[in-house]
């Protein structure tokens, strides 16, 4: 019988890794959507809002600065 010339070598590696599943995949594609689409109806809210009160204070009427709640009937 002929033994082995060279040494054979053994690397010990660490534990394995949790496995990543497609709905591991799709959950956290889902939060980040979910963030996303939040944060974009939180802004909408804000900017619509904000455009509101912009158009309530300010006259709509450029030609005689009346604002457009009021109307004038001009009779006589």
């Amino acid at each position: 019988m002929s033994q082995p010339t060279s040494p054979i070598l053994v690397r010990v590696v660490g534990p394995a890794a949790d496995e990543v599943t497609l709905g591991d995949v799709l959950i956290n594609a889902l939060g980040l959507t979910g963030a996303i689409t939040v944060a974009a109806i939180v802004l909408g809210v804000v900017l619509g809002g904000l455009f509101i009160l912009y158009r309530r204070r300010r006259p709509h009427n450029y030609f005689n600065g009346e604002s457009s709640d009021e109307m004038s009937l001009r009779v006589g």
